[in-house]
């Protein structure tokens, strides 16, 4: 392993779960804010009502849920690039622009903006592509070398 990809993979699994506490943050002082709990049991511990989420909530609820779909692919294939040793240089270029793309997408879906929103998304897809394909190219390479030896 390269100290230059495992210093990017690092940074950038903080900044995503950095991304996720001020998501789930955002999300709570919504609630607290407007006093509208989703289950009764809130409602009543916070002196607010049951009602549908405000829509600032019910936006990074489904931010937390896109992210949880998405960033453990994330994280499997970074760590498979720093695990096999693909090429160093660019891992903080695709974790960086991951990242990037990420943080932009949740931006804009707090924020609604179109296309801007799906142009992020797009980024990020884009770049989890890469990383696939890089990283199968060289699994492919180290299978090559072990059955070659």
């Amino acid at each position: 392993m390269h100290t230059t990809s495992v210093a990017a993979y690092s940074i950038a699994a903080a900044l995503l779960y950095a991304k996720m506490l001020v998501t789930v943050s955002t999300q709570g002082v919504v609630r607290l804010r407007t006093k509208r709990f989703q289950y009764p049991e809130d409602a009543r511990h916070w002196g607010g009502e049951e009602a549908e989420d405000h829509p600032v909530a019910a936006r990074a609820q489904r931010v937390l849920r896109n992210d949880g779909e998405g960033q453990p692919l994330f994280l499997a294939l970074g760590a498979a690039y720093v695990l096999s040793n693909a090429t160093p240089a660019l891992a903080p270029v695709y974790f960086g622009v991951y990242v990037g793309s990420r943080f932009l997408h949740t931006w804009f879906f707090l924020r609604p903006r179109q296309p801007h929103r799906n142009r992020a998304f797009g980024l990020g897809v884009l770049c989890l592509t890469a990383l696939a394909v890089h990283v199968l190219v060289r699994g492919i390479d180290l299978a090559r070398s072990v059955t070659a030896s």
